[in-house]
């Protein structure tokens, strides 16, 4: 599992600063990142559990316990997308372009970062023992999301104005938080 973490994040760090070289990454890009990650996670831990259950009735009852985790991760893409992607860069349409570019999956930094991460964590849970498996409505995960949202916002309302984006290094710091705190919490116990 250590492994799998160093390659996860070892993936995200070098796809997204090669981003940032090519001036495709935004704060947005790095938020949804985060929460599209938590989605595919949510959706394989789903579908391994529903495959662990034998009857009708119990795949049925587990869809309906499962909701919450669905709904929960409804509610941040909603504001991810509204704050993040529209909000906070509409009058910059340079960024502005950038985050619709991800969210119309036309960002290959993003793309790849998606598809690297879903065969990372197809690969885990195939390699893993599932029987103790669980989704839980709020994890640690769900943690990098919310500190996600509040220092995106803090650093897109009061770093970012200070910096001139042109800059591929001021784009680096701006990001560099985001990539500390995943890699801070999401590391194996």
């Amino acid at each position: 599992m250590k492994q799998l973490h160093k390659v996860d994040i070892l993936t995200i760090l070098v796809i997204t600063l090669l981003g940032i070289a090519q001036g495709q990454v935004t704060v947005f890009y790095i938020i949804y990142l985060f929460w599209f990650q938590e989605l595919i996670r949510t959706v394989v831990d789903f579908t391994c559990l529903i495959w662990q259950r034998k009857t009708i009735k119990e795949k049925f009852d587990f869809i309906k316990i499962s909701f919450g985790s669905f709904f929960i991760l409804f509610v941040y893409v909603v504001f991810i997308v509204l704050l993040f992607g529209f909000m906070l860069n509409w009058n910059n349409r340079e960024l502005l372009g950038q985050n619709i570019l991800v969210i119309m999956f036309r960002n290959w930094y993003f793309n790849i970062n998606m598809i690297l991460f879903l065969a990372q964590y197809i690969y885990f849970r195939k390699q893993t023992d599932n029987t103790n498996l669980q989704m839980p409505l709020f994890s640690r995960r769900h943690i990098i999301l919310h500190v996600s949202i509040i220092l995106g916002a803090l650093i897109q309302l009061a770093i970012v104005p200070r910096f001139n984006l042109e800059n591929t290094w001021a784009s680096t710091w701006v990001i560099l938080p985001f990539l500390l705190l995943k890699i801070f919490i999401e590391r194996p116990k």
